[in-house]
């Protein structure tokens, strides 16, 4: 692939070059190749020199004066000119993008496709979300940046696994039952009220029927708590997992596993893992001090099994059981983590919510502290959605209780938009999402453009035939020719650029790329077929080249739609 191969001949160019100047490896990390943002600059521009001058203790121009001419010596590269203080600029030949893309058409959904760094698998764990109603919106966000993660690990040459831990071991599971138990009862004419702390939603009204139809009335006089969540549990969490599961198709999603948190407690890994961590001499018997921030009136101390998380460069040591031995969230989570380690993933990624950053620090240090290595837990926080409509917000669903459901928004505008439009920011910047736009036929609604862009180049295809102008042969196109516009050839640039588009996003785990270059490749699209005429039968020549770079855009096209979990139209 032309991009990675260029890029791996500059680094080596550098490494030869400067071998003399006493550089590590990591001064060249920040060395990169990348499209310029004015096309006048060329194909290509490398920041080498500026990055390296001071370490090599040169000026930036001078450095990039001595790579020039060593750099000129690539193949595909037609010139090399040196901007500004030493930026280095790229012109490729024509023939070497051309080149590109025939093998993007040729080689389809497998263009891009990379060779994993290491052979580590992946885990992906998304969603999560405790099972005690359907998704929300918020939710949905979620469940989308972690299938596009997995989709891009996959794309970047990982094994990766999707798991959904089902949190049915907490105390929300017991309020959920409570819940239940007072719908239950409202269906037989007694006046209960939910527990105030307890699940609203109207949704539990038609689990308490389905309970009622399946039981009668064998729970009307039980009043004993601990009988009901040990009967009920299973019923409950099912019921709610099951409109979880729903909404999860809608979005076509599927999980390898869906991981009971409860079912591993009846297992020994809780046990297992904190004797691992005790015999290592970082979980101890000890007491922590009053929490800061707010006065504790009467404070007693109580020994508690504790992880020594000072020894990693927190402030304070972390508790694995609460003060009546029940494992906490964080010794829960590292129980999981520790049985997704003994499973064979080394690469662990989360996709959560921000409101839960401070518990990132603290696991991955336990995680550090099990592997002894410091890039195995990666969490991906999200932000929340706002939704709107025509700019006024969204009133909440009745039958959730106090939320927007991700159903309710999915039957309105569809998975399509949806899931585009949460990759089109960053995860942790938070999303207005207008239900208006999301469905609007115009260009600017970000997945119209894209889509429209597929839908066109597949209508080409379809004029040629009708035109009676024969397929393109990519084997017999010539590469030195001349008939290739400006318009074409920067959507060549754009096809190039796609195999480090996967490198780069999936390395820093950042899906929101994919629609970022979506867009950008259907803007060259876009502007070059309201540029110049395609179809020409006069001159078959010129229009097959057309034809290729036409037929490799909308691969591409395809392929980064795909892993968006996005449909390409042939026709809109």
């Amino acid at each position: 692939m032309l991009y990675i191969e260029f890029n791996q001949f500059i680094l080596g160019v550098l490494k030869t070059k400067l071998a003399d100047k006493g550089l590590a490896e990591a001064d060249f990390a920040n060395v990169v190749l990348e499209s310029p943002k004015d096309e006048t600059h060329g194909d290509l521009s490398t920041n080498a020199a500026m990055v390296l001058a001071k370490k090599v203790g040169m000026a930036p121009r001078a450095l990039a004066e001595m790579l020039v001419e060593e750099f000129k010596a690539y193949p595909a590269v037609d010139s090399v000119e040196i901007a500004g203080p030493g930026f280095i600029n790229f012109r490729l030949k024509t023939s070497a993008l051309i080149g590109q893309g025939i093998e993007a058409v040729k080689q389809g959904a497998a263009y891009g496709k990379l060779h994993a760094p290491d052979a580590r698998k992946a885990m992906v764990e998304y969603v999560s979300i405790n099972p005690t109603g359907p998704i929300h919106i918020g939710h949905g966000r979620n469940a989308v940046f972690g299938d596009a993660i997995a989709n891009l690990l996959e794309k970047a040459g990982r094994t990766v696994w999707r798991e959904y831990l089902v949190n049915d071991a907490g105390g929300q599971i017991r309020v959920l039952v409570k819940s239940l138990h007072a719908r239950y009862l409202q269906l037989f004419g007694q006046d209960v009220n939910v527990p105030e702390n307890g699940y609203p939603g109207e949704y539990l009204i038609d689990i308490a029927q389905m309970l009622k139809d399946r039981d009668g009335d064998k729970w009307v006089n039980m009043t004993e708590e601990e009988t009901l969540l040990h009967e009920l549990r299973a019923f409950a969490v099912e019921a709610c997992l099951d409109l979880i599961k729903t909404d999860i198709k809608t979005l076509h999603i599927e999980f390898d596993r869906y991981f009971s948190e409860h079912e591993m407690h009846q297992t020994s890994r809780m046990k297992d893992v904190v004797k691992l961590l005790r015999d290592k001499g970082l979980v101890y018997e000890g007491t922590l001090p009053p929490p800061k921030g707010k006065e504790v009136a009467d404070y007693k101390p109580v020994e508690l099994t504790l992880f020594k998380a000072t020894e990693f460069g927190l402030p304070e040591d972390q508790a694995i059981f609460n003060r009546a031995g029940i494992p906490t969230y964080f010794g829960q989570d590292i129980a999981y983590h520790y049985d997704k380690l003994q499973r064979g993933y080394e690469l662990l990624v989360t996709v959560i919510g921000i409101d839960q950053a401070g518990s990132f620090t603290p696991l991955s240090k336990a995680i550090e502290a099990l592997t002894g290595r410091k890039d195995v837990y990666h969490p991906v926080p999200y932000e929340m959605v706002k939704v709107l409509r025509d700019g006024q917000p969204v009133k909440l669903s009745k039958r959730a209780g106090n939320i927007v459901l991700l159903s309710d928004v999915l039957e309105e505008v569809g998975s399509d938009a949806f899931r585009f439009t949460m990759l089109t920011v960053k995860p942790t910047t938070s999303l207005t999402f207008d239900l208006a736009l999301a469905v609007a036929k115009t260009m600017e609604n970000p997945v119209f453009y894209v889509q429209y862009a597929h839908a066109r180049l597949c209508a080409v295809e379809r004029q040629r035939a009708e035109l009676g102008i024969a397929p393109v042969c990519l084997d017999s196109l010539d590469p030195e020719t001349k008939d290739i516009s400006s318009g074409a050839r920067a959507v060549l640039r754009e096809v190039m650029l796609y195999p480090a588009l996967i490198e780069q996003a999936s390395r820093a785990l950042e899906p929101h790329r994919l629609t970022f270059y979506a867009q950008n490749l259907a803007s060259k699209v876009h502007s070059w077929y309201g540029a110049e005429k395609w179809l020409d039968a006069a001159n078959v020549q010129a229009t097959h080249h057309r034809l290729a770079v036409a037929l490799a855009a909308r691969s591409v096209l395809a392929d980064v739609l795909n892993l968006c979990g996005v449909n390409a139209p042939e026709s809109m």
